[in-house]
């Protein structure tokens, strides 16, 4: 009789158990049910060959080899230190069709007053590796290496002008305002050409048009390994391998800037849980194939894909982080 009893209690349990489990079951259904009915856009604010676009053409041939899309276009909306790519991104919100990669104008250019966008303004979607910056010289520059340059930062900080794109408060902007600080001058007559991309940097300094081309490595690595440009130092705390094994940093030239960028993905506001998990899915899969772990190692870039709850915790925290660093080196809008 107690066995029996026991069953029936078992029976019961079982039965309020059931729907919970299939109530449980229908909500992950419905947060995995979004994906693209129509073309997908990566658009990015710079031009074709800086980094964010090497990037995205990245991720675009990575969707289309593994036919995980149907139809992926990347779209250049360079301007206005990329807020006309978030302009655009946020034409559409809640439409998981159109998402963005960038880097630290996301935060910066909030807070130097550039827009009024912030990144709590749009959708994290994943973090997906960080970046050191390269500074470069034409071969036949009389700045042989990174002491060069700082003697002659601290003669005049304003004697050499530094190329960058696509914006102020960037990745490179953020790297030669550091390096001003460090070597002690007024970091607010330092000479700055903004360009639509770090490709265009390249192409100016071949052409003889800015005495220093700062960019990330992946846009400077096809120049560097052809000789049209070279390397002075770079960011990174110690000395990065493959084609920049023999370029120093900053530390071994005694200066102190170590600096490492970073590179996330987000979408306009108002997207659906449904949409940031197939995005942090698709994500997800694309960091763990081949060709992308190439590209990384290629670029000398650091592996650090966060998926989207950690991106904008990420995202907070490096708000906080810059907001102070800015006001340090004068570019924060009072």
């Amino acid at each position: 009789m107690q066995f029996f009893a026991a069953l029936l209690a078992l029976g019961g349990f079982t039965c309020m158990l059931l729907p919970l489990l299939l109530a449980g079951t229908v909500a992950h259904a419905q947060v995995s049910a979004w994906k693209p009915d129509k073309t997908v856009e990566l658009v990015v604010g710079s031009s074709p060959g800086g980094g964010t676009d090497i990037t995205a053409r990245t991720l675009q041939k990575i969707f289309q080899d593994q036919k995980w899309l149907d139809t992926v276009l990347v779209v250049n909306k360079p301007g206005g230190g990329q807020t006309v790519a978030w302009a655009y991104l946020n034409q559409v919100p809640g439409d998981a069709h159109r998402v963005s990669i960038t880097n630290e104008p996301l935060i910066t250019n909030q807070i130097m007053g550039i827009s009024k966008q912030n990144y709590t303004d749009f959708t994290p979607l994943g973090l997906l590796f960080k970046e050191y910056i390269v500074f470069t010289v034409k071969p036949d520059s009389t700045l042989k290496n990174g002491a060069d340059l700082v003697r002659d930062l601290k003669k005049d900080i304003g004697a050499l002008s530094f190329g960058q794109g696509s914006s102020r408060g960037n990745n490179a902007n953020i790297a030669i305002s550091l390096l001003g600080k460090a070597v002690g001058g007024d970091i607010k007559r330092q000479k700055m050409v903004v360009l639509k991309s770090g490709g265009e940097t390249m192409v100016s300094l071949m052409g003889g048009h800015i005495d220093v081309g700062v960019s990330t490595i992946a846009a400077a690595i096809q120049h560097l390994k052809e000789n049209r440009v070279r390397a002075l130092a770079v960011t990174s705390a110690k000395r990065l391998g493959g084609d920049l094994a023999d370029v120093p940093t900053w530390k071994e030239r005694g200066v102190e800037l170590v600096y490492g960028s970073w590179r996330v993905v987000f979408g306009p506001r108002g997207l659906t849980d449904a949409q940031v998990a197939y995005w942090q899915d698709l994500l997800h899969r694309a960091v763990a194939t081949p060709e992308w772990k190439k590209e990384l190692e290629k670029n000398q870039q650091d592996d650090n894909y966060l998926p989207a709850r950690e991106t904008r915790k990420f995202l907070d925290a490096e708000a906080a982080r810059l907001k102070p660093l800015f006001s340090d080196i004068g570019l924060s809008n009072p």
